[in-house]
C-alpha cells in the first residue's frame, strides 16, 4: 500500500508540461465589469486601483527572481524516490469550528509535503509534517503554541490560518526564533513583519471585492457582512474606508454563522445597501451557499451589486448557483482560477485526487498547496544542519517564489513594517456552473488605514 501510494504521488508530480491556460471569460451580463486590460495609470474613479498584468515579473524589491529549485508542476526533486533520512519536523494550527473550518489549508499542505517526500524530500530527507484544530480561544491558542515549540520541537510553523491566533501567539513565536509562514485571518497577522501570510487576509479581500464592486456600478453606499467572529469587525473597515474615500457611505455587519435564517438576513442586506448599492459578502463557500440561494429565491440578485472576500472561488460554489447568477456575483480572487490548466495548479488537482482529499477544491487548498511549495523552496536553501534558526532563516529570507496561482511572485518580506506580499489579485465570478475571471489582475487600493504604500514603495 505504501509503495502504491507514493506511486501515485509521483505521478501526479512528475510532469512539468507547459499547458495553455483556459482563455479569461467576460460574463454575458452588466453586473460584471468586463475583463480589464493594463492601464497606464490609476483609474480613480472605478475604485482607486492599477491593473497589473499578471506576466509572473517581480521579485518584492531585489530586482530579479533568485531561482526557484523545483520546476513548475512538480514537488520536490521530481525523482520518484522516497526520501528515507532523518525527517524535518514542520507543524502548525488551524481553526475548526461550527461554520468556520480552515483545516482545508494544512491538509493541502501535508499532501503536498507527501508529494515532496514521494520525489526524493528535501536532500533524502523527508518532511514530518502535522498540524493542531484550534478554537478561537487565547488559552487554547497559547497552549497549542507552546506543543507545538517545546514539546514537538518543530522546526517551523507552518500552515497556521486562525482567526484569532495571529494576535495572540506573536510575542512567543518571536521569542522562540520562528517567523511563521501562514494564511493570515487575524489582524495581527498583515500588522506585523512577524508573519507572512500567502493569502491577503480577509481585510483585504474584502477590499478588493468593494472595489470590483464599484467598477461595476454600485453607487451610494456599501455594506459588508462577516461572521461575528474575533477580528472580523477590524476586517470590514477596510470596505467602510474604501466607501469613503470614494465618497459613498459604508457600513459593517457582523452575522452569526451558520446564518440561521439567510432568508431574511439577504432582505436586511438589501435594505441596508439601499437601490444601487453594494453588499461585499465574506463567508466561507459551505457558509455563503445559501445565503445565495435565499437572495436567489426572492428575486433579489438584481437589486444590488453582489460582490465577495475569497473564499466562495469554489468550483462547488459555481455548481450550486443557478443561471441567474451568472456574472453578478463578483468574488476577489487572490489566486488563479482552479481550472486554469497551468502546472501548478494542475499538479494541486492530481495530488488532490491522487490523496482522495475529504476536503473540496477551493481557495484554500490554493493557500495550503502554495504555502507548502514555498517553505519547500526556504528548505531547500538551509545551509548545514536544519535548526530552528537555519531554518527559520532561509523562510525570512524567501523571495522571487513564482507560481502560476499568483499574479505576481510572493516575497516572506521586504523590510517594511507589515507583511502583505500577496496584494495583486483578480475578480471571479459564476458563469453555467464554472468560476470564470472577469478581471485581470489589479492592485488592491492603498488608504490611510493600511500600509501597502510603504509595501509597495518597498517592493521597488
Amino acid at each position: 500500500m505504501l509503495l502504491a501510494s507514493l506511486s501515485l504521488f509521483a505521478a501526479a508530480c512528475g510532469s512539468d508540461d507547459d499547458n495553455t491556460p483556459a482563455a479569461t471569460e467576460a460574463p454575458a451580463t452588466t453586473a460584471a465589469p468586463a475583463t480589464t486590460e493594463a492601464a497606464a495609470t490609476p483609474d480613480t474613479a472605478a475604485g482607486g486601483d492599477t491593473t497589473v498584468a499578471s506576466t509572473g515579473g517581480g521579485d518584492g524589491g531585489d530586482g530579479g527572481a533568485s531561482g526557484m529549485v523545483q520546476k513548475p508542476g512538480e514537488c520536490g526533486m521530481g525523482t520518484g524516490e522516497a526520501a528515507t533520512g532523518d525527517p524535518i519536523k514542520l507543524g502548525g494550527l488551524a481553526t475548526n469550528i461550527p461554520g468556520v473550518d480552515f483545516t482545508w489549508i494544512p491538509k493541502m499542505a501535508k499532501i503536498y509535503f507527501d508529494c515532496v517526500n514521494a520525489n526524493g524530500g528535501i536532500n533524502g530527507r523527508p518532511i514530518e509534517y502535522s498540524y493542531e484544530d484550534a478554537a478561537p480561544d487565547p488559552a487554547q491558542l497559547a497552549a497549542l503554541a507552546t506543543k507545538l515549540v517545546e514539546d514537538e520541537k518543530v522546526l517551523a510553523i507552518v500552515g497556521n490560518t486562525e482567526l484569532l491566533e495571529c494576535d495572540v501567539n506573536g510575542p512567543y513565536y518571536d521569542q522562540h526564533g520562528y517567523h511563521p509562514i501562514i494564511a493570515g485571518v487575524a489582524p495581527g497577522c498583515f500588522k506585523s513583519p512577524q508573519w507572512s501570510a500567502m493569502n491577503m487576509g480577509p481585510y483585504y479581500s474584502n477590499l478588493g471585492g468593494a472595489q470590483a464592486a464599484v467598477r461595476a456600478g454600485a453607487k451610494g453606499k456599501i455594506v459588508v457582512a462577516s461572521p461575528n467572529q474575533p477580528g472580523m469587525d477590524f476586517n470590514n473597515t477596510s470596505v467602510t474606508d474604501f466607501a469613503e474615500s470614494q465618497g459613498m457611505e459604508g457600513e459593517g455587519i457582523l452575522e452569526d454563522v451558520p446564518i440561521a435564517d439567510p432568508a431574511g438576513f439577504a432582505q436586511r442586506l438589501v435594505q441596508a445597501a439601499g437601490d444601487g448599492g453594494a453588499v461585499v459578502l465574506n463567508f466561507t463557500g459551505p457558509t455563503v451557499v445559501p445565503l445565495l440561494k435565499a437572495i436567489d429565491d426572492q428575486g433579489l440578485i438584481d437589486s444590488v451589486i453582489w460582490a465577495s472576500s475569497t473564499p466562495p472561488n469554489d468550483p462547488s460554489v459555481a455548481e450550486a448557483l443557478s443561471p441567474a447568477w451568472n456574472g453578478k456575483f463578483l468574488i476577489n480572487a487572490e489566486f488563479n482560477v482552479l481550472d486554469s490548466g497551468l502546472p501548478d495548479n494542475d499538479q494541486m488537482l492530481a495530488l488532490h485526487d491522487a490523496a482522495g482529499a475529504d476536503f473540496p477544491i477551493s481557495s484554500f487548498a490554493q493557500m495550503g498547496y502554495l504555502i507548502a511549495r514555498a517553505t519547500t523552496e526556504a528548505l531547500f536553501d538551509v545551509q548545514g544542519d536544519f535548526t530552528v534558526e537555519s531554518v527559520n532563516e532561509a523562510i525570512f529570507n524567501l523571495k522571487g517564489f513564482e507560481s502560476d496561482m499568483l499574479c505576481k511572485p510572493w516575497y516572506y518580506t521586504n523590510g517594511s513594517s507589515a507583511n502583505v506580499s500577496n496584494n495583486t489579485d483578480r475578480t471571479v465570478a459564476p458563469k453555467d456552473g464554472k468560476m470564470v475571471q472577469v478581471e485581470d489582475c489589479f492592485e488592491v487600493a492603498a488608504l490611510p488605514t493600511n500600509p501597502l504604500a510603504e509595501i509597495r514603495a518597498n517592493e521597488g
